[in-house]
């Protein structure tokens, strides 16, 4: 219907999925393992998000990765944010292609079941997502590797995993309270979810994102060039790393909510919402390490 499988461009004539590759994904298993107490009715959005997402992630890689087309990519992107109107009058432009009718499609299910404040965070986040497409491109081009400092920074701002925490809102039917979403505890715990998301999406890719597709964002990379280690080294101390930020996650739960619920006087409600967010960000976590692993 949105035109995904066996879409084509004029850039490439191979098509960039078909069914079999569709299928030899699984990203419904992807979502039940980091979803698990998802209703089927949410977990069926949540998958169509994550088809989407992937399917524009591997179409940005055919056509203007590979072809290193800088331009192309920028008016391409530039176009995607007019499909996420945040208030329901705003109309959104009309679609010319599989990814942005898949956006607009799944936009229109997803963002006016939420408040305006998550509908902005949301927005920002999706958008930033886009634009981590063109951060990889522009390396690419320059044949460039991050520092580790840049590398974490960037992966935190536009990677996909601050996209996939505000997802785990909607998923398990609550909202942040808008009083405390940017406080210090709040950003600590979305940024050590993104960087385990990020570390262990780097460990298990390695080789497919480096050696096959050539690309140039990945921390096991990163490490082995900027400390001259070997591939093996580098990938030991990105494990370390990862272990830090899970560390980090659990004592930031454990020893800053609870004083941060008092701050700001959060009612029960309010409280229990926080901590199935928090739960619901762990699911993500093993449930990723489970689907890497199968």
């Amino acid at each position: 219907e949105m035109g995904i499988l066996g879409s084509e461009e004029e850039a490439q004539s191979s098509v960039i999925w078909d069914e079999h590759t569709f299928d030899s994904h699984d990203y419904a298993l992807l979502c039940s393992y980091t979803h698990p107490d998802a209703p089927g009715a949410e977990l069926d959005l949540v998958t169509d998000w994550y088809v989407w997402v992937f399917f524009f992630d591997d179409h940005f890689l055919e056509i203007y990765k590979r072809t290193q087309d800088m331009a192309g990519a920028k008016e391409y992107l530039d176009r995607l944010p007019a499909f996420m109107p945040v208030h329901p009058t705003d109309t959104p432009s009309v679609s010319t292609n599989p990814v942005e009718r898949g956006l607009a499609d799944l936009w229109s299910r997803t963002a006016f079941t939420k408040s305006v404040d998550w509908r902005l965070r949301f927005f920002e986040s999706t958008k930033n997502l886009l634009e981590e497409s063109l951060w990889e491109l522009a390396n690419i081009n320059q044949d460039r590797v991050a520092n580790p400092i840049e590398y974490i920074e960037m992966r935190r701002k536009v990677g996909g995993a601050p996209w996939s925490a505000d997802l785990v809102e909607h998923a398990v039917f609550i909202e942040i309270p808008p009083q405390i979403a940017s406080t210090r505890p709040m950003r600590i715990l979305k940024d050590t979810f993104a960087d385990g998301v990020h570390l262990r999406n780097d460990l298990f890719s390695y080789q497919r994102e480096v050696e096959d597709e050539g690309e140039n964002a990945n921390c096991v990379l990163v490490l082995e060039r900027f400390l001259n280690v070997s591939t093996q080294e580098a990938a030991n101390l990105t494990n370390e790393l990862l272990t830090s930020r899970l560390y980090q996650f659990d004592n930031t739960a454990v020893t800053e909510l609870p004083p941060l619920f008092e701050e700001y006087g959060l009612d029960p409600v309010a409280r229990v919402n926080v901590l199935l967010y928090i739960k619901g960000l762990q699911d993500w976590q093993s449930g990723g390490h489970e689907w890497h692993m199968r």
